[in-house]
């Protein structure tokens, strides 16, 4: 019986030594496994951390981000190439053709800053109401049946919400302490949002987005204000049966949303 309660005890050891073994093994090396993923990414991990360390230190390079409203008024005029088309309908050469810029309006959002301590721009969201006068290059005729006509009638009054990004130099003009004069260029980019016509769906004839050309000036009265003249020549984003080239010249006013509200 003392031989049986004494192999028992052993036994009870044995097993009690051999669990804390096996634990403590264990417990080293959950350690050491996560002591390794401490140091270790993921290959994909390491890209997205690459890629967020890029991206930061890019934008810090963007100094000085004013958030401003605008409101301009504009001159429109559109040039017609018909062309590369043969429509159902003919249209009144002298009915259509106005040859002449109307007005319209615009009003956005813009960003103002400098890259780099040196380079200034600016970004600007906006939704503009176009009323365009239309010229037309070709006409056509069937004496002494039909007057001039022409075989498309082109949308002369649309809404479009475009993007601009434009590069400004400063200009040694005056007192620069007090005001500052800018010259502006940069790409614009116009999508249609308003509803089309049905001569614009004939034969790929319409086309919603246009890309434009932009260049002015900017006069900034000690960062109240910025008045601003601007050009923009646009055309066809893509290609088009009635290729459509858009004259604008827009005047307007920004103000820092921070003075504002």
């Amino acid at each position: 019986m003392r031989a049986a309660r004494l192999f028992s005890n052993k036994f009870l050891l044995l097993f009690s030594i051999t669990f804390l073994g096996g634990s403590s093994l264990t417990a080293q090396n959950l350690t050491s496994k996560q002591l390794d993923s401490a140091f270790l990414l993921h290959p994909g991990q390491e890209r997205l951390r690459k890629i967020k360390n890029s991206f930061a230190i890019a934008f810090i390079k963007f100094k000085g981000n004013d958030l401003s409203l605008y409101g301009a008024l504009s001159l429109n005029q559109q040039t017609i190439n018909d062309k590369g088309i043969t429509a159902p309908l003919n249209y009144l050469y002298s009915a259509v053709n106005s040859n002449s810029f109307n007005p319209g309006y615009s009003g956005g959002f813009r960003w103002d800053g400098t890259y780099n301590n040196k380079h200034m721009y600016s970004v600007s969201l906006a939704v503009n109401r176009i009323n365009a006068g239309n010229y037309y290059k070709n006409k056509y005729t069937l004496a002494p049946f039909i007057d001039d006509f022409t075989h498309y009638k082109a949308d002369n009054q649309f809404t479009t919400i475009s993007l601009a990004a434009h590069y400004k130099k400063l200009l040694p003009i005056n007192d620069m302490r007090k005001y500052k004069f800018y010259a502006v260029a940069g790409p614009s980019f116009d999508y249609k949002i308003s509803k089309i016509s049905n001569a614009h769906l004939i034969n790929g004839a319409g086309n919603r987005a246009f890309i434009n050309a932009d260049l002015g000036a900017e006069f900034d009265n000690k960062g109240y204000y910025v008045l601003y003249a601007h050009y923009k020549l646009g055309t066809n984003l893509f290609q088009s049966t009635v290729p459509v080239q858009m004259n604008r010249f827009e005047i307007g006013m920004s103000i820092k949303a921070k003075d504002l509200f």
